[in-house]
């Protein structure tokens, strides 16, 4: 078979290749194991590589090495997750695999998977983080007008000077200067009264003093006329005394007299003199005088009453 080789004589698998030099004496598809794995280099896919023979998913990387053997868009996963690096976001966290959002974080981890803008949100109220004016509030998330107060608990969220209205009358407590008492609001004159108050109190006082000028001048008046009938009839009196028993009267004709004179005759005197002297309701010192006028004392001199 071999007549040129000394070292071959027999070639039992016919394949060319004498049975001494053939790896396979008997199969006629292989003659050498270059990388003595027991595979024959034809049918071994990594014939210099005896830890690799075949590549199932020709990939280039062996079966044995291969941890996803039948992927060829795989071959490791370094964090063991059951992801091949290639398609792990994060191949080196076995937590995390995919980051849907492409915000940097895995969407293990991620609260808003879908949302690049938010990643947690540490109140559980269902805003994220970045968007919630309050997040470590579960019971507010915005402050529309930046005051510091949650628009849930914000009497007036649009307002910055206001957020409470603690007796509910509408206003405000910083504008309400009475903000615990629902029929008060303002202190015009900030004597400490509501203006509300004070307007009640002022008609009051005022109706008192109109009651009181009435009582007073009905009081005048009724001095006056029974001063005057008291007068007349002691005139009266007077000039049916002073009348003779004879029926020769003896007293002076005034008749033709002016007021005064007249006056003057039936006193007796020229000089006024004090008849009576007393204090009305409101505190005001009255003087009839022997000439039937009416004097009232004003605090600095008397007055006469018209």
């Amino acid at each position: 078979m071999f007549p040129q080789d000394a070292t071959e004589t027999a070639d039992s698998d016919s394949d060319g290749v004498g049975d001494n030099a053939d790896w396979a004496p008997n199969d006629p598809s292989e003659t050498t194991d270059s990388d003595s794995d027991g595979v024959g280099d034809n049918a071994d896919a990594f014939p210099q590589n005896p830890s690799e023979t075949v590549d199932s998913d020709f990939d280039g990387v062996g079966d044995n090495a291969d941890e996803f053997d039948d992927d060829p868009s795989e071959t490791t996963d370094t964090d063991g997750d059951g992801v091949g690096d290639n398609a792990d976001a994060f191949d080196n966290d076995p937590s995390e695999t995919s980051d849907a959002d492409g915000d940097g974080v895995g969407d293990n981890a991620d609260a808003f998977d879908d949302d690049p803008s938010e990643t947690s949100d540490a109140d559980g109220d269902g805003v994220g983080d970045n968007a919630d004016a309050f997040d470590d509030d579960p019971t507010e998330t915005t402050d529309t007008d930046n005051d510091g107060v949650g628009d849930n608990s914000d009497w007036a969220p649009n307002d910055s000077t206001e957020s409470a209205d603690s007796d509910s009358d509408g206003v405000g407590d910083n504008a309400d200067a009475f903000p615990d008492d629902p029929t008060e609001t303002l202190d015009s004159d900030s004597n400490g009264v509501g203006d509300n108050a004070q307007a009640i109190a002022e008609a009051k006082a005022a109706a008192e003093q109109a009651a009181d000028e009435k009582r007073r001048n009905t009081i005048i008046i009724a001095v006056v006329v029974i001063a005057a009938i008291a007068a007349a009839v002691a005139l009266f009196v007077r000039n049916r005394n002073s009348s003779g028993s004879d029926g020769v009267s003896t007293a002076k004709d005034y008749s033709t007299g002016t007021q005064n004179e007249l006056n003057a005759a039936a006193l007796g005197t020229n000089q006024l003199q004090i008849v009576n002297q007393w204090t009305d309701e409101s505190g005001y010192t009255w003087r009839k005088m022997s000439d039937n006028t009416y004097h009232y004392w004003d605090g600095n001199q008397w007055i006469k009453h018209s």
